[in-house]
């Protein structure tokens, strides 16, 4: 068979994402012809990756003037209307679906074979309000006695393209199959919604609002859409995507990853770290930075260092020269080396990792970890968390490497929430709202190309404590921002500062340079506990407080503290 694919690829970030690559790979073999029209820029290293895999003839680069059918129609008139008739089938696409999910070949064998079809798709759409019965655009077939027709030649030459997406929908998409079925022909779909009930939906469309039907049904494609729009049943249509079908679901996580907020909770779902991966030596250099301001945990944290099966560079930063010269006879006992940075008490953990960006940009992986300890509460706070950030991140420190260096498009490795903040609600949306500022002006300031409003966000994913194993790439635009001392926030530490807006940062600075981050999961224990910790009725008194005067962050933290405080001592009378 002679057919011919016109495949239309747009990404508002200018990058080709692996599912569009799987698409075309599954795709290609069905094809005499393949065109790809790109309304959106493709790099030249996304060119050479299509070129090398060999998934198209031709790559037009185009404006995303008239969205999908302007490029199609521009994709008629370059292989010529005249050479149409060449083609025992043309089929138009674009890649705005996840698949495809079963063996196409089958389902072109299966209208090739039917000589009562002239057209066919994968869904159609009910005829609703003004809308008419036709197929979905994402996906439609045409054989040989189409082709040659002068309705379906007299459509694409006259068709006026339109920057309006409504108008485009109106004139084209859904009069498209009316115009040709009133010409005489024939037309199915993989899925036929006709007669079907689409409730609870309000509309017909159930390619859109009704992926339970799509995937009972085996049609081979699930709209990109649906993901976004149905995130409540997401987790779920992922779910049945990996145990019924060969299609790769990691490709799923990848692209709504890239092309919108990266921790909405079904993709959290799909975040976490294998940590029985063994590390493989490869070609990556790792530096392992340990800020030390308490000396007498330096051992504890040299001794995990030791079991590294990959081999780093250490750097560590402390406050002052005295604690200088005890590291270094630590180290020097222990018959170890590295570089040891004095960088004074300021900027915590953090901005002394900042200070060492000369040295650690030559590295592709940096380890960022540092002494944690509670002056106030040690035993229950300062060690429970130490202890915990080291058993997901040092102690699966060859994993969490391994991944970095097989996956590209991984860019940062973060720890769990420690328990200490799932027994203790302190982690408050309305506490978080109060670091949306700094947030947003170190956001401009590091001139990121993805926007993102903190404000929708309620909270936010972060590594707690800054332990984390990263590609220095990914994080890059910190380092770059060259922040001075004198931006730091003076000890004793305020409870919302630029250092807390950091912390929350990493995640979303390895999105806006397009790479994805995963979760070394913490020690399992019931959610029942987080039901009980976040669903709370505040106390008679504190609401009473809440009316009477306006009520800030911290003066509400303290607040909480007397009452936590007040059950305590009724506790221990009883």
């Amino acid at each position: 068979m002679n057919r011919l694919l016109l495949y239309v690829h747009f990404n508002k970030f200018g990058t080709v994402s692996d599912h569009v690559i799987f698409q075309l790979k599954e795709m290609r073999p069905l094809f005499s012809k393949v065109i790809v029209l790109s309304n959106s820029i493709v790099s030249q290293e996304d060119r050479e990756r299509l070129q090398e895999k060999n998934l198209f003839d031709e790559l037009i680069q185009r404006t995303n003037t008239g969205f999908d059918f302007a490029a199609w129609q521009e994709g008629f008139s370059h292989v010529g209307f005249d050479n149409l008739a060449q083609f025992d089938n043309v089929t138009i696409m674009n890649d705005t679906t996840f698949g495809p999910l079963y063996d196409m070949n089958e389902i072109y064998d299966k209208y090739d074979r039917d000589e009562t079809i002239d057209f066919w798709g994968i869904t159609n759409h009910q005829a609703y309000e003004k809308f008419p019965e036709h197929i979905q655009s994402y996906f439609i077939s045409f054989k040989n006695k189409i082709i040659i027709s002068n309705v379906f030649l007299n459509f694409w030459k006259k068709m006026q393209a339109s920057n309006n997406v409504q108008d485009i929908i109106d004139s084209y998409e859904t009069q498209f199959t009316k115009m040709l079925v009133d010409a005489g022909f024939t037309y199915d779909t993989v899925l036929n919604t006709i007669g079907m009930d689409y409730l609870p939906s309000q509309t017909p469309d159930f390619s859109y609002f009704r992926p339970d039907v799509i995937l009972f049904n085996k049609a081979p494609f699930i709209k990109v859409k649906t993901i976004a729009l149905r995130q409540d049943v997401a987790p779920y249509v992922i779910d049945y995507i990996k145990r019924k079908t060969e299609y790769p679901t990691h490709l799923i996580i990848d692209h709504m990853s890239r092309i919108d907020i990266p921790d909405y909770p079904y993709l959290l779902a799909e975040k976490t770290l294998d940590k029985h991966l063994i590390y493989q030596p490869n070609d990556k250099t790792v530096a392992v930075h340990l800020h030390v301001y308490y000396v007498e945990l330096l051992s504890e944290f040299l001794t995990k260092f030791d079991s590294f099966s990959f081999v780093y560079d250490l750097f560590i930063t402390t406050d002052n020269e005295d604690k200088e010269k005890e590291i270094i006879q630590i180290l020097s006992i222990d018959k170890l080396s590295a570089k040891v940075v004095v960088t004074g008490n300021v900027g915590r953990d953090i901005f002394p990792m900042l200070l060492l960006k000369n040295e650690l940009a030559s590295y592709d992986i940096i380890g960022h970890f540092h002494t944690k300890k509670s002056v106030e509460a040690d035993f229950f706070a300062g060690e429970s968390w130490r202890t915990e950030l080291s058993e997901m991140l040092i102690d699966t420190a060859d994993a969490s490497v391994q991944s970095l260096s097989d996956n590209k498009n991984l860019g940062i490795v973060i720890a769990d929430i420690p328990t200490f903040f799932r027994f203790n609600k302190i982690v408050d949306a309305n506490n978080e709202a109060t670091m949306v500022p700094a947030m947003t002006e170190l956001w401009q300031r590091m001139n990121l190309s993805k926007a993102i409003d903190f404000n929708q966000l309620h909270t936010f994913t972060m590594s707690y404590g800054t332990f984390f194993w990263a590609k220095y790439d990914a994080i890059k635009p910190l380092f770059d921002l060259k922040l001075s001392a004198e931006e730091m926030p003076n000890e004793p530490l305020p409870q919302n500062s630029i250092l807390h807006a950091m912390e929350r940062l990493l995640v979303y600075v390895a999105w806006a340079n397009n790479y994805d981050f995963i979760i070394s999961l913490n020690k399992q224990i019931t959610p029942f506990i987080d039901n009980k910790k976040l669903n709370i009725r505040l106390a008679p008194q504190l609401k009473e407080i809440i009316k009477q005067q306006q009520v800030t962050p911290k003066y509400l933290f303290q607040i909480m503290k007397k009452i936590t405080k007040k059950l305590l001592n009724k506790v221990k009378k009883k």
